[in-house]
C-alpha cells in the first residue's frame, strides 16, 4: 500500500517523512490482517479491502495499544462490516483443501 495514500488518509503533509517506517509497518500488518480475516489475498484494487486496511492503519497509529480507555473495542467500528461481503465463507468440509482433512 502506498505510504502517500496512508498519509493522505491520516491528513499528513506529503513531505513529512518522520513516520514513514511505522506507517509502512502498519500497512503491512493491516494488509495481512485483512487477508487473514477474509481468507483471500489482499487486493489494493478492492475498495472494501483498501478502506478497511486504511481504517486499521489509522487505528494502530492513533491508539498504539490493543485497547484504550476511550474505546474497549480492538477494531475500529466498521472494519468487519466492510469486509463481510468479501470474506470467504466456508460452508462445508468440502470447501477445505483435501490435504487439510487427511488423517484426521
Amino acid at each position: 500500500m502506498p505510504v502517500a495514500l496512508v498519509k493522505a488518509h491520516l491528513n499528513f503533509l506529503p513531505d513529512e517523512t518522520a513516520d514513514d517506517a511505522i506507517l509502512t509497518h502498519y500497512g503491512n500488518v493491516a494488509e495481512a490482517w485483512v487477508a487473514s480475516y477474509t481468507g483471500l489475498p489482499f487486493d489494493a484494487d478492492n475498495p472494501l479491502m483498501l478502506q478497511a486496511a486504511l481504517m486499521l492503519i489509522a487505528h494502530q497509529y492513533e491508539a498504539r495499544e490493543a485497547v484504550t480507555f476511550a474505546s474497549a473495542y480492538q477494531l475500529p467500528f466498521g472494519v468487519r462490516d466492510l469486509l463481510a461481503g468479501v470474506k470467504r465463507q466456508v460452508i462445508s468440509i468440502a470447501d477445505v483443501e483435501p490435504e487439510a482433512t487427511a488423517n484426521g
